[in-house]
């Protein structure tokens, strides 16, 4: 998979990539934050909507097969402690 590197922001999402991040993941902005909840589904769907914003035809299924460095090459960083402090 080729890397595309992104200036990805949480705080750039749409409403609408919003409510996609939160059915992809079934986690809700606030749960996001909690260190107990799973973030796979979240780092999924956050790489799927990042990437297909460069490339519309990128699938779900696509992302599910990242390695989490190229998720972190996409996502330009850490995302999770970013969703953290939010």
């Amino acid at each position: 998979m080729s890397n595309i590197k992104t200036n990805f922001s949480l705080e750039e999402l749409t409403l609408g990539e919003i409510s996609q991040l939160e059915e992809l993941s079934g986690l809700s902005l606030s749960e996001i934050a909690d260190d107990h909840a799973p973030k796979g589904k979240f780092m999924t769907a956050l790489a799927y909507l990042a990437k297909r914003r460069e490339d519309p035809s990128f699938t779900y299924s696509q992302a599910e097969m990242l390695k989490l460095s190229e998720v972190q090459d996409i996502l330009g960083g850490d995302v999770l402690g970013e969703a953290v402090a939010a």
